[in-house]
Formats: C-alpha cells, sequence, structure tokens
C-alpha cells in the first residue's frame, strides 16, 4: 500500500468488494434492512487517457467527502460500486443525486487541459421480500446502468424503473 496513490487507499477490490456484497445481503435478509447498490460510471469529454485519469481522482476525492462511513466503494475498471447499507432506495437517490451534482462538471487535467465530466448512475434496491441474492443483486444495479449508458440519462435511474 505504500506505493498506492492516497487517493486509492480507501477504496475496496472488487474481490473483498464481492465478499462484502455477500455479507451484506445475508445481513439484510436476516435482519430485514435496507440495501442499495449503486453503480456509477464516469466519462469525459474529450475521451483522452489523462482526461479519463483526472477524473477518477476527481470522483474518489467527491466519494470520499461524501459517502458515510458505513458505505462501501469499490473501483472496477471505469466504475464505482457503492454498497450502501441500511439504505432504502429513496435514500440512496438523494445520496447518488447529490453526488452526480458535484460531478457533472468542468474540470481541468493536471497539465490544465479542460475537459467535461459526465457520470452515469444505475442503482437497484433489495426488494421488500429480501428475494435476492448478491450476484442478483450486482446484476440489477449493472442493467440499471447500462440503461441510463446507453440512453444517455444522466439522472439516477433504479432498476425498478426498467420497463
Amino acid at each position: 500500500m505504500q506505493n498506492m496513490p492516497a487517493h486509492e487507499i480507501e477504496l475496496f477490490s472488487p474481490e473483498v468488494f464481492k465478499t462484502l456484497l455477500g455479507h451484506e445481503v445475508s445481513r439484510s435478509r436476516r435482519y430485514g434492512d435496507s440495501l442499495t447498490l449503486i453503480d456509477l460510471f464516469i466519462e469525459t469529454n474529450p475521451v483522452n487517457l489523462e482526461a479519463q485519469h483526472s477524473a477518477e481522482a476527481f470522483a474518489i476525492n467527491i466519494l470520499k467527502l461524501h459517502l458515510r462511513d458505513t458505505d462501501i466503494p469499490c473501483k472496477r475498471e471505469n466504475e464505482f460500486l457503492i454498497l450502501m447499507p441500511s439504505t432504502s432506495a429513496p435514500g440512496a437517490r438523494t445520496a447518488c443525486e447529490r453526488i452526480r451534482k458535484l460531478m457533472d462538471t468542468e474540470c481541468q487535467t493536471d497539465s490544465g487541459l479542460p475537459f467535461r465530466l459526465f457520470t452515469f448512475i444505475g442503482m437497484a434496491a433489495m426488494p421488500i421480500d429480501h428475494s435476492l441474492s448478491s450476484d442478483e443483486l450486482s446484476q440489477n444495479a449493472s442493467q440499471a446502468l447500462q440503461h441510463a449508458r446507453t440512453n444517455r440519462i444522466t439522472n439516477v435511474f433504479a432498476f425498478s424503473e426498467i420497463t
């Protein structure tokens, strides 16, 4: 961990995240708690490696400042997964809208190259009957994100809104 940039230290690896997701789904089932999974994708215009790197660093800083200590963030390629224990869909949507508004902005790379940052967010909440597995919850959040990206929906998009 000594060689990692400071802004990446607090993110869980995809492998650890998958284990924690399984644990939180089991806990949600056992105790009837709410649980929401967020799948967030950032995109830059113009698309280039320097802008993407700057956008990721910017996103990580926003997440560090605006997520709760109990939220579980993970970075997987250009996506961020955020598990929000004890959070229902309306609460998660409010948190995600706040994060989305902060991220949809004009930015600059370290070398001064301007770029526009776009954020697409898909979310899936554990249903009241707690009938989903961790894989199903992940698939639902991923489908919601894919729908948002395909249709260029920059507002938070929930799996339950897919018709």
